[in-house]
C-alpha cells in the first residue's frame, strides 16, 4: 500500500494533497487556513467559533474564563486558548525577543 502526503508549513502534519491548498505565494492545509479565519474572525467580531490552534479545545470546554490571545505568524494569523499561548510565547522568543511584551512578560 502507498499512501501520499504533503506537509502543511504551517503545522507541519502531513495532509493528504486533496487537503493542501495553493495560492499564489503560498500553500496551506485546510486546517490552518480555516484555523487562520477563525482567528481572523475573532479580531474582527471578538467572538470566538472555532478551536484553540494548539490543543483543539473549543469555546465550551474552556468555560467562562477561557481568555484566546491571537498570534501572527508567517502571515496568518493563529488563535489559542491561554495555556496554549503560555507555552508558545517562550518557544518562540525569535518572535518577541526585543519587544515591548517580552520585557513586561520578563523573557
Amino acid at each position: 500500500m502507498l499512501i501520499f502526503g504533503e506537509k502543511c508549513p504551517y503545522c507541519s502534519k502531513f495532509r493528504s494533497p486533496f487537503d493542501i491548498i495553493r495560492r499564489t505565494g503560498y500553500t496551506i492545509c485546510f486546517d490552518c487556513e480555516q484555523r487562520h479565519n477563525e482567528a481572523v474572525n475573532l479580531l474582527t467580531t471578538r467572538k470566538f467559533q472555532g478551536e484553540c490552534s494548539e490543543c483543539g479545545k473549543t469555546p465550551e470546554q474552556l468555560g467562562s474564563n477561557g481568555v484566546m490571545c491571537v498570534h501572527f505568524e508567517n502571515g496568518f494569523y493563529k488563535a489559542m486558548c491561554k495555556p496554549c499561548d503560555a507555552i508558545y510565547v517562550t518557544k518562540r522568543r525569535d518572535l518577541y525577543a526585543g519587544t515591548e511584551f517580552a520585557r513586561q512578560i520578563g523573557l
